[in-house]
Order: structure tokens, then sequence, then C-alpha cells
């Protein structure tokens, strides 16, 4: 498809008239000859020398680019006031349904020929309508009514603003030859100066009929002079308020000889200045001598209208005007102003002046300092700000009625008071006094002026002070304390609920009494003290517990608060007192010395010590210990502190006890069993139970407590247990393999003799003893697996790597799923019995738990010995673990891990990435 766009050729817009008729007789085509083209040639010249209304120029300019060609029709576009449409102009040729039917036009790109066209400032040429992307939504429209190219191109007023565009349109697909490309562009051109010169023609009419209006009837002179000094006054301005003109060449001589002399130095500059073109025209007022001798005051403007060759101005044009009143005025409002500057200053009232309809306000300095703005003096009157927007919510409706005009006294001010935001955002009360000084025709109030007055502070403590009663009736009321105003002499003047119900007398009854009258006698001496001294100045308020009498005859504990109020000359008024309850706390008191008591009892009787204590930065830190605790560390807490713990524990036990603590400072539970050496070098065994208990908030950890139970006996005696146990396993499988073993193999041996013997003689039994035999041989199998069973790790077994293995082979059955075995011994094993027996137990019953329950096909159990660790693994592909299963584990994981625990194993079961379950056991090896 043709490019749709062709740049615009820069050329110079026809700038008057005779250049415009030459363009149009020159520049017209050759069809333009014709006796048709030759009418609308002529017509337009005519319409161009005619005040003919737009719309009949475009039409003539349209009419008479059509008799170029034959099939041509022209439309010329207006933008419209918003500057985003184009409307129709003219369109000669097209029907109005046309027109109607793809106007109005947006000006933007793809919006057909003339939107883009308008949009982009240069020309577009659209071939062919009905393949144009630019004609997407009016194809159908321009088709409908036979058209089918269309050209068009933008027209720009000498500024180089967009006024509309003027469009070709075609009944054939075409594109412009270059002929016909410099033909729109004259077109474009020559309705650029048909549009600009009617407004320029429209312009000018207006601005005439403006100033004829505004001249007439005004005290307003026109002048204008020439190079020789001649002055000539419009409707002889000057003779009506008697001033001589000095007419004739050279008048500008006397006139200047007429001016005040303390005006014509001033005069003269302003004036010279735009003589040697130092500006362009001038402004200046000043007093003038009329023919009566009276100084009468001028005010006049002139602008150059020609210049000569040295820039020398050789003709003026201006007005002149009397401002004798102005004067006046301004003379009377300067006195007025100082009189008003000296008060508002002396005063440093501020003045402030609200522009309604804007909802502006402007206020002097004194004004906006009230705000809390610091200015300068200078920069107050500057500065704006918006009043009903900075006014509080609840306070804008009594403003609104103020400053509505209706709320004004009989002086015609109305008061209001409200408050306003000030600069730090806090509201701030103001009283307001003003009056209307503007209103707007249909009365309504347009400009109010005013004063504002800083009541912030009084109607803050109104307020806090309305509050404060508030407050004290609530509170003396309906306290949850008993409270009381009592005379100098004790009696009760005024008691609230609460008081009643601690004493257990009514309101009436403690009227009818005094304090001294419920007081215990025991209390009352210290009280009555107390109130000597507040009346004689040494004390202004006290404090005590003391006991009142029940109405129903038992004691009252209370907790007594007085201080005493005074009048303006000090005398004393009546005493304030708050009695609070505490008959629970102090019976709590004494249950609590009780438990105590009973709490140091118990806990010195503890096998160990029970402790208290906090946790810092992941470190236990106790803070009290019972006396067990020296039997066990066989020293102090405080020189344990000093000793610090190194000295007590390996570094393995501190960092199960760092473990520990970091679980209890997250509210778990502690449960472990740690060994350690008392400072005499004793070994101990403690088992430690410790738990946090929330502080008063209940969302921290406050304080740890706990028990460390010395298990040192019951260690060694377990271990005694193991070690005879052991004994007795490894002499219960030695007896077996040994002893049973053998004898079983003679009664093997035995069978297969007989039964050789029986299968010679051809005896019916032969199969018998075959199968005794057989089964003498398995019984044998079956006491070596016992044997190894009870005794594992026997050096006739080859230790634990091949106890191990020993295991997994016999576990590997065809039937079931895989197990494989790995050993990686880096170093070799220097764990000793419980240690070794123990890690065989763990894997012996982690493997059988996975062949058990974990369905999977594949097992692999793997032992990784290094120098300082022996490592053992278990994994499976079976269904995987819940994490959350070891928290209800059953017995089987809770022996796993009571074995860990026995050796001093970490131990670990949870589910693998890959899927299935993985158990870890890891202990260290001896030095």
């Amino acid at each position: 498809m043709p490019n749709e766009a062709f740049r615009m050729r820069s050329a110079t817009a026809p700038g008057d008239w005779i250049a415009t008729v030459d363009a149009i007789v020159r520049r017209a085509p050759a069809s333009a000859a014709q006796p048709h083209a030759l009418r609308a040639q002529v017509r337009l010249l005519a319409l161009l020398d005619s005040a003919a209304p737009l719309n009949v120029l475009l039409d003539g300019l349209a009419t008479y680019v059509e008799s170029w060609a034959d099939g041509l029709h022209c439309t010329v576009l207006l933008v419209d006031p918003t500057g985003r449409l184009l409307l129709s102009g003219a369109a000669p040729s097209l029907p109005a349904a046309y027109m109607n039917a793809i106007g109005p036009v947006g000006i933007e790109d793809g919006i057909g020929s003339c939107g883009t066209a308008a949009a982009r400032r240069e020309m577009v040429v659209v071939e062919d309508v009905e393949q144009s992307s630019l004609w997407a939504g009016y194809a159908h429209i321009a088709l409908s009514h036979g058209l089918r190219a269309c050209w068009s191109v933008p027209i720009l007023d000498d500024a180089g603003t967009l006024v509309g565009t003027l469009a070709l349109y075609y009944r054939e697909r075409r594109t412009p030859s270059a002929h016909e490309i410099d033909l729109i562009q004259f077109a474009s051109f020559l309705a650029a100066f048909v549009i600009q010169r009617q407004r320029e023609a429209e312009k000018r009419r207006t601005t005439d009929a403006w100033l004829g209006a505004a001249i007439w009837g005004t005290d307003v002179g026109l002048w204008k002079s020439g190079d020789d000094g001649h002055c000539v006054w419009l409707d002889n301005w000057h003779e009506r308020f008697d001033i001589d003109s000095a007419p004739g060449p050279g008048q500008d001589r006397p006139w200047l000889e007429r001016i005040h002399p303390d005006d014509v130095e001033h005069y003269a500059k302003k004036y010279d200045d735009a003589v040697r073109g130092v500006t362009e025209h001038y402004a200046v007022e000043y007093r003038i001598l009329t023919r009566s001798r009276r100084w009468t005051w001028l005010h006049e403007r002139g602008r150059v209208t020609a210049r000569d060759p040295d820039g020398m101005a050789q003709r003026f044009a201006g007005v002149c005007f009397v401002i004798d009143e102005k004067k006046k005025m301004e003379s009377a409002l300067r006195a007025a102003e100082d009189r008003y500057e000296v008060a508002v200053n002396a005063a440093r009232l501020p003045v402030w002046e609200y522009d309604v309809p804007s909802d502006c306000v402007t206020g002097n300095l004194y004004w906006h300092q009230s705000q809390g703005y610091e200015l300068t003096e200078a920069g107050a009157p500057q500065r704006t700000e918006t009043w009903l927007s900075d006014v509080h919510p609840d306070d804008i409706g009594v403003l609104e009625r103020a400053l509505a005009g209706n709320a004004a006294d009989s002086t015609g001010f109305f008061q209001s008071e409200f408050r306003m935001r000030a600069a730090n955002g806090e509201y701030k009360w103001l009283l307001d006094r003003g009056r209307v000084i503007e209103r707007s025709p249909d009365g309504s109030p347009r400009k109010l002026a005013g004063i504002s007055v800083d009541i912030d502070a009084r109607r803050r403590m109104e307020t806090a002070l309305r509050e404060s009663e508030q407050r004290f009736r609530g509170a003396f009321e309906f306290a949850a304390i008993g409270m009381a105003l009592v005379g100098i002499d004790g009696r009760w003047i005024r008691v609230n609920r609460a008081l009643s119900g601690i004493v257990g007398y009514t309101a009436e009854e403690l009227l009818a009494t005094t304090f001294q009258a419920i007081t215990h006698p025991e209390d009352l001496g210290a009280d009555l003290e107390y109130v000597r001294e507040m009346v004689a100045g040494s004390r202004t308020h006290f404090d005590m517990e003391k006991r009142y009498f029940h109405k129903d005859g038992h004691i009252v504990w209370v907790l007594l608060s007085v201080s005493l109020v005074r009048d303006d000359a000090g005398t004393p008024l009546y005493f304030v007192s708050q009695i609070q309850d505490i008959t629970a706390r102090k019976q709590a008191e004494s249950q609590l010395i009780d438990s105590e008591s009973r709490y140091r009892t118990i806990a010195n009787l503890v096998p160990g010590f029970v402790f208290e204590g906090v946790v810092k930065d992941g470190q236990p830190h106790p803070g009290w210990v019972s006396n067990g605790f020296e039997r066990v560390y066989g020293c102090t807490l405080d020189r344990f502190k000093e000793l610090g713990r190194a000295a007590f524990y390996d570094e393995a036990t501190r960092a199960r006890l760092d473990a520990g603590a970091a679980a209890v400072a997250q509210g778990s539970e502690l449960n472990i069993e740690v060994p350690l050496t008392s400072i005499d070098g004793v070994h101990h065994w403690l088992r430690v139970v410790a738990r946090a208990v929330p502080n008063e908030r209940g969302a921290e950890i406050g304080r740890v407590l706990g028990v460390a139970e010395d298990i040192t006996e019951r260690k060694r005696l377990e271990q005694a247990l193991a070690a005879a146990i052991h004994e007795e396993q490894q002499r219960l499988g030695q007896a077996i393999r040994d002893q049973l073993g053998q004898e079983l193999m003679n009664v093997a041996l035995l069978a297969r003799g007989l039964a050789a013997s029986a299968r010679k003689g051809h005896l019916p039994n032969t199969d018998d003893l075959d199968r005794l035999s057989s089964l003498a041989s398995r019984t044998i199998s079956t006491c070596h697996g016992i044997s190894q069973g009870l005794a594992p790790l026997s050096e006739a077994h080859g230790g634990l790597v091949q106890a191990l293995h020993d295991m997994v082979d016999r576990h590997d059955d065809s039937a079931g799923p895989t197990v494989r075995f790995e050993a990686i011994e880096a170093a070799p094993i220097r764990l000793q019995w419980p240690a070794a027996e123990q890690l065989f137990r763990i894997a012996q019953e982690g493997l059988t738990n996975a062949l058990k329950h974990a369905g999977a096909r594949s097992i692999k159990l793997t032992i990784e010995v290094q120098s300082g660790t022996v490592r053992l693994e278990i994994s499976d592909d079976g269904g995987g673990f819940a994490p959350q299963a070891t928290e209800s584990a059953g017995l089987g994981l809770k022996i796993l891990r009571y074995r860990a625990e026995m050796i001093d194993a970490q131990l670990s079961i949870g589910p693998r990435e890959t899927g299935g379950t993985v158990l870890v056991c890891e202990c260290r090896q001896p030095a």
C-alpha cells in the first residue's frame, strides 16, 4: 500500500492581500482556464474583498479548489474552541448527510485523513479508504457516498497554530502527483489566509466597538502626537477640563512648563525613556496647572507608534484622564491606614480578610502568628490560608451561619467561637468578630473582614475544668474503691457506694457519725496524728494501712490515702479520702508467709535442690537455689557463678543445657538428665525438670522454676544392673553356643548316622531320621542366632560393624524389601560398652520398625565412623513419617530416645526430602 504521509513543504503563508491575489491568479492550474473555473476564481476574489462571513468565504475557496479537476470534492474543517475536535466549515459539493455522519472529527492519530493530519501536523494521503487503517471506523460511510480516496492537509496560521484541515476527495483510488501535492499545499495556505484575515477583521471590528463604548460618556482623553511636537486631542477632551493644549507645533514644551515642579522630573524621565527606545510605552501620574490656576491630577499613558532610522520616537498615541478624586481618596486612605496601622500594631490585633467564594483568608502578621506561623511583616500579606477546610468539622455549621451575614448585631458585626487547625496540625479556639464588606448581586456575602482573639487557653481551661468536675463526680460516685469527703472534725460529709460496701453502713448511717467511731483503737492514734500534721501544714497528704470495724463486727483492713483541700486564704476546708479494701491482700500475705515457709522446708528436703532463675541471651541464669545445691556442687551459688559452668560440665552437657534453656525461653518444658563433676571432683547425675512462668503481662517469659533431682545413686544402680544383665547375656550366649550347640550337634550327627544305617537296611523310619537330622541342624542355627542376639558384640562376632552387617544379612529376605548395608570407617571404633551395645539396639529396633511399618521397597543401614563421632543412619523409601508424629510417639520411639539419652547421643527421626523416613543417631567417641 502506498505511503500515507507526506511531509508538508516549508513555505511562507500569504501575508497580505496583494500577494494572495497574485498567488491565486498565478498558481491556478491549467484547468482553471475553463469558464466555470474562471467564475469560481472571480467569485473567490470578490469574496476576499468583501465583509462576507467565514463560512461563505470558505465555501468560495472550496468551490474554487474543486474547479481544478473533474470529480474533485473539497472540504474545510475548523478546530473547535476546545482544540480537540474538527467541525464542518465548508463542503460545497458533498451531501450534508455525509458531513453529519463523519463529524465532528476527533484530532487524534488514526481518526481518518483529517483527524490524523491535524494530529500529526502533516499532509496525509489515503489512496483507498477501504484498505486504510486510518479509515477503519469511517470507510463504510465514505463508500456509501461513492468516495474512494482522501488527501488531507493541516491548515496553520502565521503563528503555526492549527486552525483546521483541508481535504480533497476522489471517487476512484488515487495518489497525488508532485504537482498536485504542491497545489493542495497552496490550497491550505490560501485557506489559512482566508481564516486568519476574516478573524483579524472580526477582531478589529470588536476592538473598534469596545473602544467607542469605552470612550463614550467617560472622561478619558485620547491623543496622538507627531515628531514636530504637535498633539491632537480626540473630542476636545482638554477643553472639558480647563486645560490649555497650546495648539500647533512644539506644544510639548509649553505642556512641560505647566507640570508641577515636583512632578516634572519624573514625567520627563518616563517620556524620554520612551523616546530613546528604553521602553515602548510609559505611564505617569502628575499635576498640571489649568487655565484657572488650579492644580489638577492627571494619569497619562503613551505608546510609541513610529520611530526614525536611529530608533528615536517620531509619533506617540495615548490616553489621559483626570484623577483628582482618586488622589483625594488615596490621601484620605493613607491617613486612615496610618491610623489603622498604629492601632493594630499597638494592640497587636490579628486582622483578617476572608474571600467567601474561594474560601481563602489573608491576614496580617499577628493573625498568622496566632495560627503558629512565623512570617515577616512583608511575607504575611503574601500567604493565604483556606478557612472552612481548616475549621473543626463540628464547628463548620456555626461558622457558616455567622459568615452568612445573618448573625450580625445592631452594629453590623457578627461574633463566633470556633476551632481552627494551626500550623502544628492541632486545633485551637478562636473568637472572631467581623462584618461583611462586600456582597454579590444576590446579596450573599462575598468578602468579610474582622479580627481574631485567641481564646484557646480559656476554652481549654473551661473544658478541662468541666471534664475535671465530671471525672471527679464519676470517679467519686462509681469508683471501685471507697471515697469520702471528711470534715476537719472527722464527720463524713460525702461518701460513695464503694465505701458503704466496704464497712457495711449505708450512706445515711455514715453521714450521721465520724471516722473515729469505726476506726480500730490501735490505729486511731496514728490516724489522728497525721490529721493534726496536715492541718498544721507540716504534711500535705498521708497513706496508712488501718482497720475499720465492719457493721457486723468483723475487722476490715483498708489502705487509706488522705489529702487536704484549703480555700484561697489557706484555711482547711475538708479532707479527700480514698479507702481501698485490702482485707484479702492481708489474708493472702499471711497465707503467703505460711506457704513460703512450707515451700522452703520442702525444697530443702528434696534429694537434690530446687531453683529459680531467668533465661537471658539463651543462657540459664539461676537466681536462687535451695540448700541441696551445695551438697551436689560442693559450693555456694555465688561461687558457682564465679567459677563458671565449664568447671562443672563438659562441653556437650553445656550445649544440652543451652538448648534446653532456649526451649524453656520459648515456653517448652525441660526434662533432661545431665552429668556433672562437683568442685571436689565427685561425679553426679541430675535430672533437671524446669518450666517457664510468664510475667504479669502474660506474654513474656518472666521466671524459670525447676527441680534438679540427684539421680547419681539411681544411675549407679542402672549401670550396675545393665552390667549384670550384659554379663548374664554373655554367659547365656556362650552357654547356648558352646554347650547347647555341642549337644545339638551330637544329636544331629547321631540322627544322620542312624538314617544312613536305616537306609542300608531298608528300614521304614529312614525319612524320620533324616528330618530329625535336619531339625537338629536348624536348631543349631537358631541357637547361634539366639547366642548372637544375647551377645551381638562379643569379640567372637567381630565387634559393632560386623554385628550390624550380620543383622542386615539375616533380614535381607527375597520376599521382603531389599536391605543394604554400608560401613564408612575413616577411624577405628573406640566405643565401649554400654555405648556400642545401645547403638546396636537402636539400629536393631530401627530396622525392625522399618521392616514392619514403613511399607518400603528398599532399606539402607549406614554406619560412618569418624575420629570424633559414630553416626548411624537408617533410611527407607516407604510411606514417610509425619513430623508431628514424634510429639505423640509410641513406646517404641520412647525406648529409642531413652537408649540415646543413656549414651548421651543425638537422635532424630523424620521424613526424607525424596520420600520415606530417615533415622539418625550420632554419638561421640571417647578421647
